[in-house]
């Protein structure tokens, strides 16, 4: 099974910066991107239902063509998908667990106030269980390894150092 990065669509400019990112992380990890388009849903007993299967605006269409364009001009494979939810976070993480994603790049989650925010953030990097790329100030130097290939650091005593 060859190993994928989740990329969800947000708003355009940013998934470009994603998918420009996702593409380069992919092409080295020899791994392929799912795009995928995050569909509200209003009610949990409509999830695949086929209740929410509208048409994607052109708009929509459209970036979704220019980010697999984006990807291919990198040489990676891309897959489209569609994924409805109720909630963004679980959706999220449905996602990923689906697509068994080494990282995945998505818009961080809203709310009305900032605090409330960042515990959701905080609590959806708890759970996800692999990197999240939100391209925000929290997300520190986008730098990526992966997980089977990580150096481990040597703890190593510094020659003439006394220990107390």
């Amino acid at each position: 099974m060859t190993p994928t990065i989740l990329v969800i669509t947000g708003e355009r400019d940013w998934t470009r910066r994603a998918i420009h990112l996702a593409a380069a992380m992919a092409q080295e990890a020899k791994a392929t991107i799912l795009l995928a388009h995050m569909a509200p849903i209003t009610h949990l007993e409509y999830l695949g239902g086929g209740n929410g299967d509208d048409l994607l605006t052109y708009t929509e269409y459209d970036a979704l063509c220019e980010c697999a364009t984006t990807a291919e001009e990198y040489g990676v494979g891309t897959q489209v998908e569609i994924f409805e939810y109720t909630d963004y976070s679980g959706g999220l993480k449905s996602a990923a667990d689906q697509a068994s994603a080494l990282a995945v790049f998505a818009p961080a989650p809203d709310g009305p106030i900032g605090a409330l925010r960042r515990a959701r953030l905080w609590l959806l990097r708890r759970t996800l269980g692999r990197p999240l790329y939100t391209l925000g100030h929290g997300d520190g130097p986008l730098t990526w390894t992966e997980p089977s290939a990580a150096p481990r650091p040597a703890v190593v005593p510094m020659a003439g150092v006394k220990r107390l």
